[in-house]
């Protein structure tokens, strides 16, 4: 544990002691109060009054549906420089001469990158903030398991694109693998569908469905359902990336050695 959080430490003091953390979060914010404003302007045409009471949920909805959505660009920025970075520049041989594994090294890096999505998520809730100064009630339940949702996708696809950083040296490669590999995932629900009508892949379609995002967040934690085998999802999703990351990282040690 000690090993664990002296990497933390470490890594949150670099995501922001640099100007690309404020510049994903300032990006993101920004597309999101874009579309935030617009739901706003349109609930306050419809009721008339400039009272965000019909609608305040579908724009709720609509703004935690987007941040995931842009979690295939946001995620692979985030964590494309976390080993590629080491690898490139040579550090990453004197990291792992360190008393500790590569377990360590790997969680400790992880947890740091997820601190900072979450830090991100919850600099959103001033919009929840903004809807109740509209007069708006939103239920708690629903607001609750839509962030604890959203929380738990950023980590699984952080833990997705964080192999690729092990991977290559080249940021740019791993930051397009990454991208590449969520959308794959987040689109995954719609090759189930086009699976489902073809008689010959027909017996795959639940499988891909499963496999993909979409159905353990958008068609379930969106709506306000929270179901004990998306969570289970989420986290041995974020198990099984960690462990092939640790491995790939620890053949990087055996080369070295």
């Amino acid at each position: 544990m000690r090993a664990i959080f002296a990497v933390y430490k470490r890594e949150v003091g670099l995501f922001f002691r640099s100007p690309i953390a404020y510049a994903i979060t300032f990006g993101l914010l920004l597309l999101i109060g874009l579309l935030f404003s617009d739901n706003v302007r349109q609930i306050a045409l419809i009721n008339q009054q400039g009272q965000a009471t019909y609608g305040a949920e579908e724009a709720f909805l609509s703004n935690l549906f987007f941040i995931t959505f842009l979690m295939f660009i946001v995620a692979p920025l985030l964590t494309m420089r976390l080993i590629a970075e080491e690898a490139r520049e040579g550090t990453l041989e004197v990291l792992m001469t360190l008393p500790m594994g590569e377990s360590a090294f790997i969680i400790g890096k992880f947890f740091a990158v997820w601190t900072v999505y979450t830090v991100i998520l919850l600099l959103t809730l001033i919009h929840l903030v903004m809807l109740a100064s509209y007069g708006a009630t939103l239920d708690g339940g629903l607001v609750a398991v839509v962030y604890f949702g959203a929380w738990l996708y950023g980590g699984a696809v952080l833990s997705v694109t964080l192999i690729w950083s092990a991977i290559t040296e080249d940021q740019i490669v791993a930051a397009f693998l990454g991208a590449a590999s969520v959308l794959v995932l987040f689109l995954a629900d719609r090759a189930a569908e086009i699976a489902a009508n073809q008689p010959s892949t027909a017996g795959a379609a639940d499988f891909l469905r499963e496999l993909g995002l979409t159905a353990h967040y958008q068609n379930t934690m969106l709506e306000g359902i929270l179901r004990a085998e998306d969570v289970a999802y989420f986290i041995l999703v974020m198990i099984a990336c960690l462990f092939i990351t640790t491995l790939i990282t620890g053949t990087r040690r055996w080369r070295a050695s």
